[in-house]
């Protein structure tokens, strides 16, 4: 060890120097200051941490139970500043088991919330069923009266015709139905239901609403779709037929609300045969 003032060196516990006479005992002690203050500052700035983790702990547990998953994150940040924190002990711990209760509780409140909501809607929906259930049928019918799709069976109508059983249409005699495919690709396929690979009719069609008729007749449950397109390729007994320009089918449907749009008189308007029809 060496004297601060003249520098001879000087024994250890040595209260003056033996050079110049400068106590020794002062200069150790203010070195020990600058360490002491300098641990001081050190624990403060640790310190700092926990105490801010705490705080958010705090703030996040009183909340949580309102604001339930939207505060999660203080008490997440809160956590982690808790861990990082190297200072008091006691402090620390504390921040640490208030911002787990707070994350705990907003994962509880938010399962609370969510169980709580299922069983009003749920309740909801019981208690409207049957509205639900005549909205559902309101917007699958106005689908279908928009959209003619779907593949349609058909028997030859006439008014006050017996021949046929018009309300279940399949149990009639095969070799008297028709099938009217028109598909969502805007193809169609239109030919009697058996031998269907020998007699046809193909193309390709657009539809138009009869919006004026549709509001004449939408009191008594009927909609109106007109059906045109080109025949693109036709088989009539196996043999195929030469197509033209001028070769169409043309049909105007006449949807029945009353059966959900599921049944419909169709009209060939060429040759004005009419035929009863089930999708």
């Amino acid at each position: 060890m060496f004297c601060g003032k003249c520098g001879k060196k000087i024994e250890e516990n040595t209260k003056f120097c033996p050079g110049c006479g400068e106590k020794v005992e002062a200069k150790k002690v203010e070195k020990a200051e600058v360490v002491k203050t300098t641990k001081k500052e050190e624990s403060k700035e640790s310190n700092g941490l926990g105490i801010a983790g705490l705080v958010m702990g705090i703030i996040s547990f009183l909340l949580s139970f309102v604001l339930t998953l939207i505060i999660l994150i203080v008490p997440v940040v809160g956590l982690i500043l808790s861990c990082c924190s190297k200072g008091n002990k006691g402090i620390k711990i504390t921040a640490i088991i208030l911002n787990a209760l707070a994350i705990v509780s907003c994962i509880v409140m938010f399962l609370i919330y969510i169980v709580t909501l299922g069983s009003i809607v749920g309740g909801f929906i019981d208690d409207n069923q049957d509205i639900i259930s005549d909205i559902t049928n309101e917007v699958q019918t106005e689908v279908k009266s928009v959209y003619p799709y779907g593949t349609w069976t058909c028997v030859p109508y006439s008014s006050g015709s017996t021949s046929y059983d018009y309300n279940n249409i399949s149990s009639n005699d095969k070799a008297d139905l028709t099938v009217l495919k028109l598909n969502k690709d805007n193809s169609y396929q239109y030919g009697p239901y058996v031998d269907s690979y020998k007699n046809y009719y193909k193309g390709t069609f657009t539809y138009e609403i009869e919006t004026d008729k549709n509001e004449q007749y939408k009191s008594q449950g009927y909609s109106f779709i007109m059906v045109k397109g080109p025949i693109t390729d036709a088989m009539v007994d196996g043999v195929k037929k030469d197509t033209t320009s001028e070769s169409r089918i043309e049909l105007e449907m006449e949807l029945w609300n009353t059966y959900n749009n599921d049944k419909a008189l169709i009209m060939f308007t060429n040759t004005y045969n009419m035929y009863f029809c089930e999708r």
